[in-house]
């Protein structure tokens, strides 16, 4: 007999549901703007670097990593809205989900601080490419 799995509801707390407003916001601007359209299948995969740049100057990249790296010290969770968001309104986010989910944190446990300062602040910002073809 399989048991069903029961997760209790949760509320987010009130910063995370005031970006989850700034973040949906945002989108529906830049679909309205013809950046990119949310029907398209696979428009996560697409490169859209002035899009990227906004997202960096909004701050979601390199959220949780150090401020002296280009972070913005911000909680797993808020991370995670912006992630949901994105993913939701299928979003242009290959210029930069790699970099700021996988090669940025394991540039910062283990690279050199010069390397560190040097990349994870450009892919904070949204200045370089991760491409995983």
């Amino acid at each position: 007999m399989t048991a069903a799995l029961r997760f209790d509801p949760i509320r987010l707390p009130s910063e995370c549901v005031q970006l989850r407003k700034e973040v949906r916001a945002f989108l529906a601007e830049e679909i309205a703007a013809g950046t990119f359209s949310p029907f398209k299948p696979n428009r996560e995969d697409t490169d859209v670097p002035e899009f990227s740049r906004k997202v960096g100057a909004k701050g979601w990249l390199g959220m949780t990593w150090p401020k002296k790296y280009g972070g913005h010290e911000r909680s797993f969770l808020e991370r995670y809205v912006v992630t949901e968001e994105m993913r939701v309104a299928n979003a242009p986010t290959r210029r930069f989900f790699v970099a700021d989910r996988q090669s940025g944190p394991v540039l910062l446990k283990y690279a050199p601080s010069t390397s560190r300062w040097t990349s994870c602040r450009a892919s904070a910002a949204a200045n370089c490419a991760s491409r995983s073809a």
